[in-house]
């Protein structure tokens, strides 16, 4: 596989993943096209120790971010893995900063692999260590870097985001997370004392 070939299929997609997850859309956890474009994502990682030619054991111990990649292409593709704790799900949440007496700022939405062994990892961030101990590995000259975006702060009385058909098939749910910004920038899980949210 070339350079081109790589940044074409692995890290463009990457991108792709990223634009989508900072828009404001309402997404069934478990069925969108996050998750379609992170499950194909993965596997394009994946096969990059078969480009090559080298064993997953010795990758799954160089990037741990690798493994967890391996994993989720592995049940994206065949669904409950023989190896019981290698078993994972995709779930989107949307993340919103709360402020008393400002209201709700959409951040992003998140999507998180779910490893019954290895934990909850952000998939973005995960599969951005992981592409990146791949470019690396394969002394791929590149400018690209990638960057986890986030949506304009923009505070407002309700959290609220939009339904679109043509990016989720089907909406029955949808996880919801909130967050305080601290005065280093940092954001902290907080459960506020009312919510007030709306699908469009």
């Amino acid at each position: 596989m070339s350079a081109l070939r790589f940044l074409n299929d692995v890290a463009k997609p990457w991108d792709e993943l990223n634009a989508l997850l900072a828009e404001r859309l309402a997404l069934q956890p478990d069925l969108s096209d996050v998750t379609r474009l992170a499950g194909a994502l993965a596997v394009a990682i994946r096969h990059q120790a078969e480009v090559m030619g080298i064993k997953d054991d010795v990758a799954n111990v160089e990037c741990i971010e690798h493994r967890l990649l391996s994993d989720t292409a592995d049940f994206w593709k065949h669904g409950a893995l023989r190896n019981a704790a290698r078993n994972n799900q995709l779930s989107t949440e949307a993340l919103f900063e709360y402020a008393p007496g400002k209201g709700y700022s959409f951040i992003r939405n998140a999507l998180f692999i779910e490893h019954v062994s290895l934990g909850k990892h952000d998939f973005l961030v995960a599969s951005l260590a992981a592409i990146g101990y791949w470019i690396k590995k394969r002394s791929i000259a590149t400018t690209w870097s990638g960057l986890v975006r986030e949506n304009i702060q923009e505070f407002h009385p309700t959290a609220f985001l939009h339904f679109d058909a043509a990016r989720c098939i089907a909406m029955q749910q949808v996880r919801l997370g909130f967050f305080s910004k601290q005065s280093d920038g940092s954001l902290i899980r907080v459960d506020p004392p009312e919510v007030r949210f709306e699908v469009y």
